[in-house]
């Protein structure tokens, strides 16, 4: 229990920087503004049709492969300082021992992707209420605009997938997107830390780097599967017989050993860290 409270205790250290940190209020200003330019079309469709959105947005919002670049990009913003090392850090460093420091550390990585994915799927409410009724369906105006090419007409910066609301109840296609979602900056958040530790904003390029070659991946097919990033959507899963998509099992079982394996090299790496670097650097 105490070795409990003393890695939250780390990870509540990196949230209340959140404070003085002009990176964090920047990617979440960008991700209002992109939230906004996807959808504002949503009010003209909803104008012409006379009928109100239901409020599923999210399982949506970034599935084409564009989005989520422009979706993924600030949440590396964020963890672009990993290791996460100021000299109050420090002093924690040396006083909890480096392993519960670098779990402390992925902890606030967890729970800052857990955080910046729910604040999407919250403004992604809360920036539409005027064009919202709230239902437990996916409504008529998803159907419509599933099956016809009025999203693009009016220029809608997301469409519905006819797959997902075939498959999927509203709440479910939330919870899996949103939980694929934060999986997802999980992996990224260990990847920046791992290799922000070999060479300084090599983790943050990397990561980068993955994302754009994730999203390109995700034109084809048979390239889906060695593209984690794709799967925080689930139109890259596989639903329909002979889709030629990853199956859930398969996306499952690779998002699992890359954590796992990604979180036992930070506590490799870190037993031999040199932090004073760090120090000198701020």
């Amino acid at each position: 229990m105490r070795w409990l409270k003393t890695v939250c205790t780390i990870a509540g250290l990196d949230f209340r920087k959140w404070k003085s940190d002009c990176r964090v209020w920047v990617a979440f200003l960008l991700v209002l503004i992109l939230i906004h330019s996807t959808t504002k079309q949503l009010g003209d469709i909803v104008a012409h049709t006379g009928v109100k959105s239901s409020p599923w947005i999210f399982p949506f919002l970034y599935m084409p492969y564009y989005n989520k670049l422009l979706f993924f990009f600030p949440l590396i913003l964020i963890f672009s300082n990993a290791p996460f090392v100021d000299t109050n850090q420090f002093y924690v460093l040396y006083r909890s021992g480096r392993r519960k420091w670098c779990v402390g550390q992925a902890l606030y990585i967890i729970g800052t992707s857990v955080l910046y994915f729910a604040f999407i799927m919250l403004f992604s409410v809360v920036l539409n209420l005027r064009n919202i009724e709230f239902m437990k369906e996916w409504g008529k105006l998803f159907t419509t605009l599933a099956k016809t090419n009025m999203a693009q007409r009016y220029g809608l910066g997301f469409q519905p997938e006819l797959t997902v609301l075939t498959y999927f109840t509203p709440a479910s296609a939330m919870w899996f997107t949103f939980v694929h979602s934060v999986i997802c900056g999980v992996i990224l958040g260990f990847v920046i830390f791992l290799f922000n530790m070999k060479v300084r904003g090599g983790g943050t390029l990397l990561a980068s780097l993955l994302l754009v070659l994730s999203a390109q991946a995700a034109k084809w097919d048979n390239l889906v599967k060695f593209s984690p990033v794709s799967w925080s959507t689930l139109n890259y899963i596989h639903l329909k017989p002979k889709d030629g998509l990853p199956a859930y099992s398969y996306v499952v079982a690779v998002y699992t050993g890359l954590a796992v394996v990604l979180l036992t090299l930070l506590l490799w790496t870190v037993r031999s860290y040199n932090f004073d670097r760090e120090i000198k650097n701020e």
